[in-house]
């Protein structure tokens, strides 16, 4: 699997001499995968099987990279070195991307110009935005939501302004607990779009302190699907995609990494790196967009200044935390945000044991109330608690069936806890 991975990501890796959207276009021998001085070199593209390219086309669908892929092949003119039958996937699949993107990009337009007239003001995140302003073709970044943000004082007047144009809500308005744990309010649905509304960047759950006022005072003007918009900084931008990759989607997922590559690529000449940094330390992320950033490095050659990485992480990254998430994204497993057996397992004395069960069993009040909604102003708290001792019994035991039984299964969660330690560490 992590090989196959690591050829689809050879074959969209941008060459580290020329990472501009306007260099010459590479050979197609520039194609072949870059192995790290420990690996066998790869075979090259002329070598690749028919098993081969049908299992990087599959990886590239789970992935969402196939529209990406198919016009890396093509203008680097690799297509005589492919399969029909997977070439014919991956046009396809580009064709496909396109048609439904525009026709997103159609409906969209009237969206954003009703949330204009209405006076709110709305930043355009990730995918809508990167489609068009990053990728710069459409096609390259499939999409299956739109993702608004607006102050969150005009939260309820933008969702009664998308109901008004026709949209609907498959959960009822006013929820407060489901706004905090989502950081929006239910998703609503307006001629066959889902538009999510944010007051922010990241789950509050995730505990990532973003002040929101910053990001619209950094906000620049922008047009998206012919409507004026607002869109975040490079250097907001560049931290939402990674707090995105490595805070929500711990790692996994190849899509989220190449939006990060790209967007260093379009934005070299104008991303402030030491500004990175200091949000990044402000926002309590410093740890993970330094090893989003290392990892789109590695991986896809993106142009990460070594100067910038030491702002993130004084001393750099550990190279033992590097290797295991390089090979946590490889393997497409990511890691283990919150795993209080293998943390057990990891625990050093039966004192640091206890005081990891203890810290995920007695949580605090207002976590307890974004587990189990019920305890909010409960009288009887210590049932919930003792609820959360029996679920979390549930829960583990099978884990730790698998730990106890499989040295290979014990081994990745240790080293996926040994990352995710790390990362909480900073």
């Amino acid at each position: 699997m992590s090989s196959t991975v690591e050829t689809l990501l050879g074959l969209l890796r941008s060459p580290s001499s020329s990472p501009g959207p306007s260099s010459p276009v590479p050979s197609p021998s520039s194609l072949v995968p870059h192995p790290s001085p420990n690996q066998k070199p790869e075979t090259t593209n002329q070598e690749l099987t028919w098993p081969d390219w049908n299992a990087v086309v599959d990886t590239a669908v789970r992935n969402n990279l196939t529209p990406l892929l198919f016009k890396r092949l093509k203008q680097n003119g690799a297509r005589a070195f492919v399969p029909a039958d997977a070439w014919d996937r991956l046009r396809q699949a580009y064709f496909d991307s396109a048609r439904k993107n525009m026709h997103l990009y159609r409906e969209l337009r009237p969206i954003l110009r009703c949330l204009r007239n209405a006076g709110i003001p709305v930043i355009v995140l990730k995918g809508a935005f990167l489609a068009e302003a990053v990728y710069g073709e459409v096609a390259f970044r499939p999409m299956c939501d739109i993702d608004l943000m607006v102050p969150r004082a005009e939260l309820s007047k933008a969702q009664m302004a998308l109901l008004d144009a026709g949209g609907t809500q498959t959960l009822p308005t006013g929820n407060e607990f489901f706004w905090q744990e989502h950081h929006h309010p239910p998703a609503t649905s307006i001629r066959g779009l889902s538009i999510e509304l944010h007051w922010t960047i990241a789950d509050p759950a995730e505990e990532v302190w973003i002040d929101p006022t910053g990001l619209w005072d950094r906000a620049r003007p922008a047009t998206i699907a012919g409507a004026e918009v607002m869109a975040l900084s490079p250097e907001d931008l560049l931290l939402h995609l990674c707090i995105h990759f490595g805070c929500s989607h711990h790692l996994k997922g190849l899509l989220p990494l190449c939006d990060i590559e790209r967007t260093i690529r379009v934005y070299r000449n104008q991303m402030d790196w030491a500004k990175v940094a200091d949000l990044a330390r402000e926002w309590r992320v410093a740890r993970y967009v330094g090893l989003a950033l290392a990892l789109s490095r590695s991986l896809l050659n993106a142009v990460v200044p070594d100067d910038a990485l030491e702002r993130l992480v004084s001393g750099g990254i550990d190279k033992h935390v590097l290797e295991m998430a390089r090979q946590a994204v490889l393997a497409e497993t990511g890691y283990t945000p919150w795993s209080s057996v293998s943390g057990l397992l990891g625990a050093r004395t039966l004192g640091d044991k206890a005081k990891m069960l203890w810290k995920r069993v007695f949580i605090s009040r207002d976590e307890m109330g974004r587990v189990y909604p019920k305890s909010s102003g409960s009288r009887f708290l210590g049932r919930y608690y003792a609820l959360r001792l029996r679920d979390a019994m549930r829960d583990r035991g099978a884990t730790a069936l698998k730990l106890a039984s499989s040295p290979e299964y014990a081994q990745s969660e240790l080293e996926s806890t040994a990352v995710a330690n790390w990362l909480r560490s900073g």
